[in-house]
């Protein structure tokens, strides 16, 4: 993320104490688009430390997990227990309370490490914004959305162009989805699912400004590899049958 030459770190994606301190399977979206395989039983190689990659330096590691790792903590078990008393179907407003820019900070530190060497250069805003705990200016032309994720399924997608075959949209996202919250970054070509709930306000809190929302957020499946598809396993299979009766 510094752009320094240092030695790189373990980083949990999400932090490990956000619900990823078991071993889970990791699938490769590469060879996923490659070769055929089963939606409902997918096979990947396993990770005994839970989800995560060498992707930042230790310094940055170590300086944004104590800057941001705990508030983002506080507010990702709140989303839990949300989705534990509305048995995931969430439908209200709940009341949040959480340090708004700390817990944004973390979840940009999310698509850096989910993304590919040269993120940093692209986006040296996003850098300064991670790596000075005090500064609160983010570009307003990049969105951050939220939603739930009760699917017991994850996914990671650095920059990702996607294509709306139907109007010839074009347009360009990143996404980092765990239980129970996933985060859409839109790079280009706006909102990509009206079902996303806009958290980019965060930013114009300062560092240290604890409040309190009322947040109605949406509960979406993740049942692909395709970032920003939030088809449920019965619309798949549904989109599949409609797409083999035309062919």
């Amino acid at each position: 993320m510094c752009g320094e030459n240092r030695k790189l770190s373990f980083e949990h994606v999400p932090p490990r104490s956000c619900f990823n301190d078991k071993p889970v399977y990791v699938l490769d979206g590469e060879r996923l688009l490659r070769e055929e395989f089963n939606l409902d039983s997918p096979r990947g190689s396993q990770s005994q430390r839970g989800l995560g990659s060498y992707t930042l330096c230790e310094q940055c590691n170590n300086d944004t997990g104590a800057w941001y790792g705990n508030a983002f903590a506080e507010w990702t078990h709140y989303a839990a227990r949300v989705l534990f008393y509305t048995r995931t179907e969430p439908v209200l407003y709940y009341p949040f309370r959480c340090f708004p820019l700390r817990v944004l900070k973390q979840i940009v530190i999310m698509f850096f490490s989910a993304s590919h060497q040269g993120f940093n250069r692209a986006h040296p805003e996003l850098v300064k914004f991670c790596l000075n705990k005090e500064y609160h200016y983010y570009p307003e032309n990049l969105r951050i959305y939220s939603y739930y994720n009760p699917s017991g399924r994850g996914r990671m997608a650095g920059v990702t162009g996607r294509l709306n075959a139907i109007t010839g949209e074009m347009s360009v996202i990143c996404e980092a989805s765990w239980f129970p919250m996933g985060y859409v970054l839109a790079l280009r070509g706006g909102k990509p699912d009206d079902r996303l709930f806009d958290i980019t306000f965060f930013s114009r809190y300062f560092f240290n400004d604890w409040k309190e929302f009322s947040l109605k957020i949406n509960a979406l499946p993740i049942y692909t590899h395709f970032p920003g598809d939030y088809r449920t396993r019965d619309e798949v299979n549904r989109d599949r049958l409609l797409n083999e009766a035309k062919a």
